[in-house]
């Protein structure tokens, strides 16, 4: 029953998608990052998420002179590198499987445009954002409680279409920013409250995972944060107030396998799954090589090596060539100089402080992602595009608003309306 009632649902919200483009994403990405088609027994079992994409396509078409495109290099090279990640997946001995993800990156891509050109107002913005906290929040506040009334004892899994374990952690703290940007630039206080309180839970459930990419990613997150505080102090005496707390409330099981687990970043050597790992990228360099141009397609460490790269930036080269990864990098380049783009034009004015913030915190989850990179294969990862199409709406949206008080400004002159009596 369960099923037929969520797949009349999706087809509801699909129709509805023809009707009001804006509704695309929107709802592309809450099915995407909450998968209500995999929590329910029976139903239509379709791709849902190719699906909504399909559907957002058509209806941004069909809107025609509404949609407003966002034309600049960063657009451009996101659909280049899709090209490009596509044609390696055409020119090598690839399973369907293996095809079926550049099919889904070129659906990544998509939605990243079109994101862009229909969520590009506050209001659309700040719901996309809600949209994708609350789907991973509710993942994170239930694993964080666990971890807290367990005081440690358990090892928490996510949810498994994000992951379970280390796939998941990296989806908390990629969200964590967003959560604290949710606590400043909500209306209502107890709102705000409330998405601080889940940005502490988050911590508990990440703890919980046991990860140590993901924690070593998120302290270079708290690094940064830190670094751009004005409370450089008290900051750093709340998270030893807070580190105090984990010591002395943790079980004796927890700080063991805790301090076990990271530990073993210092002794790099002796860890198994780092060498393991180690071997992975010499593979992928000395394969490269060989195929300098289009690598070898989507999946190639599995196929041939055997077992993944654990590494964005050896995932990208080794699946998509130098050529492949320089694009990639050219797109991190264009969305830090995004970033810095609507901070430089955002800054010092109230009405755009919001924009001011998010630009902020996108960067601090830019820095988890290609910090842990490092350790994982993130380089095809839906949430990194998803957050370059937030950004590239963002600017489009500062822009609209300068222009118009641009004009407000020039309407209210006096010679403005000197013009318009002697022309009358």
């Amino acid at each position: 029953m369960s099923g037929i009632v969520i797949t009349l649902w999706l087809i509801g919200l699909a129709v509805a998608i023809m009707f009001q483009p804006v509704l695309g994403p929107l709802v592309y990405y809450m099915v995407d990052w909450m998968h209500p088609e995999k929590q329910m027994y029976g139903g239509l079992n379709l791709r849902w998420g190719m699906v909504l994409a399909v559907v957002s396509l058509i209806s941004y078409l069909y809107i025609g002179s509404r949609r407003v495109w966002p034309g600049n290099a960063l657009t451009v090279i996101l659909i280049i590198f899709s090209i490009w990640y596509f044609s390696s997946a055409l020119v090598n001995n690839v399973n369907s499987q293996e095809f079926s993800l550049a099919v889904d990156f070129i659906k990544i891509i998509l939605m990243c445009v079109i994101t862009a050109s229909v969520i590009n107002t506050r209001l659309r913005i700040h719901a996309l954002i809600w949209i994708v906290v609350i789907a991973i929040g509710m993942a994170s506040f239930r694993t964080g409680l666990i971890t807290v009334l367990s005081a440690g004892s358990k090892n928490v899994l996510g949810p498994s279409f994000l992951g379970e374990t280390n796939e998941y952690a990296r989806f908390v703290i990629y969200t964590w920013p967003l959560m604290l940007f949710l606590s400043r630039h909500s209306a209502h206080a107890y709102v705000r409250y409330g998405f601080m309180a889940l940005a502490g839970i988050s911590v508990f459930a990440l703890i919980g995972t046991n990860s140590r990419g993901a924690m070593v990613a998120f302290a270079a997150m708290c690094f940064i944060l830190w670094l751009y505080s004005s409370r450089k102090i008290t900051y750093m005496l709340i998270a030893g107030a807070l580190a105090s707390v984990f010591y002395f409330a943790a079980s004796e099981k927890r700080l063991e396998s805790f301090t076990s687990r990271q530990s073993t970043i210092t002794r790099a050597d002796e860890d198994n799954s780092f060498v393991g790992r180690t071997r992975a990228w010499e593979w992928g360099w000395a394969y490269v090589q060989k195929n300098p141009v289009l690598g070898g397609g989507p999946g190639v460490y599995e196929r041939i090596h055997g077992r993944a790269s654990h590494n964005s930036y050896f995932e990208v080269l080794g699946e998509s060539g130098f050529v492949g990864f320089a694009l990639w990098s050219v797109i991190a380049l264009l969305t830090l100089n995004t970033i810095l783009r609507i901070r430089r034009l955002s800054k010092g004015i109230p009405d755009l402080l919001w924009a001011y913030d998010l630009s902020f915190f996108i960067m601090i989850t830019m820095v988890g992602y290609f910090v842990g990179g490092l350790t994982k294969n993130h380089g095809m990862n839906e949430y990194y595009y998803m957050l370059i199409a937030i950004l590239m709406g963002t600017e489009i949206a500062v822009r609209n608003y300068l222009i118009s008080q641009a004009r407000e400004e020039d309407f209210t002159k006096p010679h403005y309306h000197m013009q318009q009596s002697s022309t009358g």
